[in-house]
């Protein structure tokens, strides 16, 4: 019997990215394998495909790497073991792959699965820049018909927005202020309008996009690059006192040194992004004296369902965010000439039909 292949791409070291034919998975097992339609594009996969990923210098990513871990497809054939999904059926899934035969696996608790694979990033499970997806039922699940593909291949990047909100609640006395105009960074905009924030606020460097940040829930949006944005969010907050909830999603020292001077007493700063290289110079007095907490924020276990459902229910629609449509064929251009896209780019997306 002849092997099946589809077109996949590959990183194979810095700046260095084939397509290619590769075998096409097979429907084993409690695997559920899917017809990808939509895949985002993530700056994690450009700082994987440039070489400049923090998980790359540590060895956690390791060179060839399929990488892509945002997507959102059609069930074309599912393992016997499957119980939940038939072919047909539109699915997105988790980010990660916990091993399913551990003791916590076994109580559900994927979480605490000491041999998770991350999908096309640290420990690779193969990732979504090929034609199918292999995935077990476990991470898998159904996208409601109310949500485009697009909206389902934003699902992953949401789930992180998403995590940086655990825990919290605001109130319309509370000022939310996110730093960075990316997808992350419009998401947690809208989750932020969504649980009641009275006074969200963008920051970022680029008017075009700062208006999109309008049109999804921002109140105020502020360019770093033209007026003092601390001094600008204080000015903006009750009482002139800061930020009770700060969300920084650009990866930017800058922006995390000004999330601690624009914090009011007993703030949140949730830290949602990487940022390929140590801090220097982290003021941490002000945040001792602040009583502030700084958590990071991340995929996890239960978030994607979450999400999913804020996106069915919310009015509010994330249209706005997909700048980019680039048929899977050409989607290599992407990452080689980034420089055609980093200007007006919030969410890529790669089509396969």
């Amino acid at each position: 019997m002849k092997m099946e292949t589809m077109k996949a791409i590959t990183v194979y070291g810095p700046h260095d990215a084939r397509m290619e034919n590769v075998p096409k998975p097979l429907a084993t097992g409690d695997m559920v394998v899917a017809k990808v339609c939509r895949t985002g594009v993530c700056a994690t996969d450009r700082s994987i495909y440039t070489g400049e990923s923090s998980f790359i210098r540590s060895g956690e990513i390791k060179y060839p790497c399929r990488f892509g871990h945002e997507w959102a497809g059609i069930v074309e054939s599912v393992g016997p073991d499957v119980k939940d999904f038939k072919p047909g059926d539109r699915v997105y899934s988790d980010n990660f792959v916990a091993c399913g035969e551990c003791e916590a696996c076994k109580r559900k608790d994927y979480m605490s699965c000491n041999s998770t694979r991350s999908v096309g990033t640290v420990n690779t499970w193969d990732g979504c820049y090929a034609e199918y997806m292999q995935i077990p039922e476990r991470h898998v699940y159904h996208l409601p018909e109310e949500l485009s593909m697009d909206e389902g291949a934003l699902i992953e990047p949401a789930s992180i927005a998403y995590d940086a909100f655990r825990g919290v609640q605001l109130t319309e006395n509370d000022t939310a202020v996110v730093y960075g105009t990316g997808a992350i960074g419009m998401v947690a905009v809208w989750l932020a309008k969504y649980y009641g924030a009275g006074r969200v606020i963008l920051v970022g460097r680029s008017d075009d996009k700062l208006k999109v940040g309008l049109e999804i829930g921002a109140d105020y949006v502020i360019n770093g690059k033209k007026e003092d944005a601390v001094a600008r969010i204080k000015e903006l907050s009750l009482g002139k006192k800061g930020a009770n909830l700060i969300v920084e999603t650009s990866g930017s020292a800058s922006a995390l040194k000004d999330s601690i001077a624009c914090a009011a007493r007993y703030a949140r700063i949730s830290v949602v992004s990487f940022y390929e290289r140590n801090i220097d110079d982290l003021p941490i007095d002000p945040l001792v004296l602040g009583c502030f907490s700084m958590v990071g924020a991340a995929g996890r276990d239960g978030n994607s369902p979450e999400v999913c459902e804020i996106m069915r229910k919310n009015p509010v629609k994330l249209t706005p965010v997909f700048t980019h449509h680039v048929p899977f064929e050409n989607a290599l251009d992407v990452f080689e000439h980034e420089e055609k896209y980093h200007n007006s780019k919030i969410k890529a997306i790669i089509d396969f039909d």
